[in-house]
C-alpha cells in the first residue's frame, strides 16, 4: 500500500492557511506514516513534517470533508501504535508486560530526558528499558525475557500488523489534490 491522504488545513502563527498531508506506506508488512504541514515545491514546508502525529490534533484547524473526527482519532491511534512495527525492541512477552512504559521516575513522563537515579552514568529517557541491569538492578536493556530468553533491545523485531489495521488504512480516502512534493 502506498497512498497520500489529505487531513485538512492548519494555520501558521502568522495566519497563513496550509494543507496537511500524510503518506501511508506498507512494504513487506512494515508500516511507515509521515506527515507534512503545508508542503512547498522547494521541499520546505509551512509547518512541521515527519512525525507530526503528536501535535496533529492541535495543528489541524479544519478537518477535510472526507474525514470524520472518529476516523481521525482512530488514524492517530494507529499511527502512534503501529508506525515502524518492524522496529520493536522487545519480544511479544516484553511488549505484553509493557517494558517500554516502565518509568524510572514515576513523577515524570517517559519522554523526559536526563539522569534519574544516583550513579546513573549517562543521560537517558525516563524508562528502565534504556538502562542495563549492570547499571541498575531495575534496568531492562539487554535483560533476557523470562519466557523466550530474547534480550530486550538487542535487535529490531516485527510486530505483525493486524488485518483490521491494514483494512482501515486501505479504506482511508485518497487525497483529492497532489501535495507539492509529488
Amino acid at each position: 500500500m502506498n497512498k497520500i491522504v489529505y487531513l485538512g488545513t492548519g494555520i501558521t502563527y502568522g495566519g497563513r492557511v496550509f494543507k496537511i498531508y500524510v503518506h501511508v506506506e506498507i512494504t513487506k508488512g512494515a508500516l511507515s506514516i509521515t506527515g507534512v504541514e503545508g508542503p512547498l515545491h522547494s521541499g520546505n514546508c509551512l509547518g512541521s513534517c515527519g512525525q507530526i502525529v503528536d501535535h496533529l490534533r492541535s495543528d489541524l484547524a479544519q478537518l477535510s470533508s472526507d474525514w470524520t473526527p472518529e476516523m481521525l482519532n482512530k488514524f492517530i491511534d494507529v499511527w502512534q501504535h503501529w508506525h515502524l512495527n518492524d522496529m520493536r525492541p522487545g519480544c511479544e512477552h516484553q511488549r505484553a508486560e509493557k517494558w517500554d512504559e516502565r518509568r524510572i521516575d514515576e513523577t515524570k513522563p517517559t519522554n523526559t530526558y536526563g539522569k534519574f537515579f544516583d550513579g546513573q552514568q549517562m543521560t537517558s529517557w525516563n524508562m528502565w528499558a534504556w538502562i542495563t541491569p549492570e547499571e541498575h538492578p531495575n534496568g531492562l536493556l539487554a535483560k533476557p525475557c523470562p519466557v523466550c530468553g530474547y534480550k530486550y533491545g538487542t535487535a529490531w523485531l516485527e510486530e505483525k500488523l493486524p488485518q483490521e489495521v491494514i483494512d482501515f488504512l486501505a479504506s482511508l480516502p485518497e487525497s483529492p489534490t497532489k501535495p507539492a512534493w509529488i
